[in-house]
């Protein structure tokens, strides 16, 4: 019987490793962004966004937690984005402001300014595939990541 054991132990731990590799994978794909959503030809942060970039920075995962850590050199980059509703110009306009206001709202949460990287994508890289002219409130968006 004790020969027979063996097999059985030996396939317990190999299971009991994979879950110990599912579960550090689950942790290793905790999110390292937030992205906030935008009203049309609006810059300005309404409660809902606030809200999660309140939450994000305050409430972090470990990822984002190790990229907030004081002695981090970790990046924080906010890319604003627009939908296809105006011209290009303007849209690249609107899409840095809305990241400079998440900048400036994240600084007010305590992230180090100097550490945040701001751009603006305007309309070239949407979520929802659109027509020219056509309004879509995911493409409205700025995207926070740390640790970039």
């Amino acid at each position: 019987m004790r020969r027979r054991a063996w097999p059985i132990v030996i396939a317990m731990c190999g299971a009991l490793a994979a879950c110990l590799d599912d579960q550090q994978a689950l942790q290793a794909s905790d999110p390292i962004y937030t992205i906030v959503f935008f009203a049309t030809d609006s810059v300005t942060l309404n409660k809902r966004a606030q809200d999660q970039l309140t939450s994000t920075v305050k409430e972090p995962t470990p990822p984002i937690k190790a990229a907030l850590q004081p002695n981090s050199k970790a990046r924080i980059c906010v890319t604003g984005h627009t939908d296809k509703v105006g011209p290009e110009t303007i849209n690249q306009e609107i899409g840095q402001r809305r990241a400079d206001a998440v900048a400036k709202y994240l600084v007010g949460l305590g992230v180090p300014e100097q550490r945040i990287v701001t751009a603006s994508l305007g309309s070239s890289k949407p979520l929802v595939v659109t027509g020219p002219g056509t309004p879509e409130i995911s493409n409205r968006r700025v995207e926070v990541v740390f640790g970039c």
